[in-house]
């Protein structure tokens, strides 16, 4: 008896102290995965490892898998994202506890094509370089200006081309290294409308309520 409750103990400690070491999760955002082809058919699992084609380039994934690799390879492909995005109001409501006027805002989802490319030559028996193009990051929504969450977002867009060169080396039959790095391009553009409803004169009360005189508000740049 003493036995299985030390046992049992020792089971609940462990218990706890996993869930005490559990941190927060957060969504990908624009985050894409759709990094070459071959990857999706089992969701990149074990995509540090496989080494299967020339997309093993991408610094996410496995440089040195280029050594695995023999002669010249191309991989390209592109993939086709069509997300679909419908908002549902339940209820939002205004700082002061009025409604939010305003529709649902359509369907915000937009159609991307994002392409990728991979080049590797093994040099020598033991070196590999490579070079990558690809859009880690990207997607974009819009809705309908008069929209309910106007307020917060109208029209988010970014687009990334990141290009990788790669180098790897085959230290011994057992251990290769590689790495390389990125220089992406990153084009952004985010739009809201602003509520000048409490801004005005005195006089024209109707403007003086909130959601009566939206403005609109733009952010663009690349780098």
């Amino acid at each position: 008896m003493r036995v299985m409750f030390d046992l049992k103990c020792i089971f609940a400690l462990v218990v706890c102290l996993s869930l005490c070491s559990v941190t927060a999760a957060f969504g990908g955002g624009f985050a894409l995965i759709e990094q070459g082809v071959r990857g999706l058919g089992n969701a990149y699992a074990g995509g540090a490892a496989s080494a299967d084609d020339a997309s093993t380039i991408f610094i996410f994934f496995n440089p040195a898998g280029m050594t695995r690799l023999k002669g010249h390879e191309i991989v390209a492909g592109a993939h086709l994202i069509m997300p679909y995005l419908v908002f549902i109001n339940e209820g939002s409501t205004y700082a002061t506890g009025f409604p939010l006027t305003g529709g649902n805002g359509g369907e915000a989802g937009k159609t991307r094509v994002e392409p990728n490319f991979y080049y590797s030559r093994k040099v020598s028996d033991r070196l590999s370089v490579g070079v990558g193009v690809n859009a880690p990051f990207g997607l974009a929504t819009k809705y309908e200006e008069g929209w309910v969450g106007r307020y917060h977002a109208i029209e988010s867009d970014m687009m990334s081309i990141t290009i990788n060169p790669s180098v790897a080396y085959n230290v011994t039959d057992r251990l290769s290294v590689g790495g390389g790095f990125s220089a992406p391009y990153v084009k952004a553009k985010l739009s809201n409308a602003v509520d000048f409803g409490l801004i005005g004169n005195l006089a024209d009360i109707p403007g003086l309520l909130p959601q009566r005189n939206d403005g609109f508000a733009s952010v663009e740049g690349d780098s």
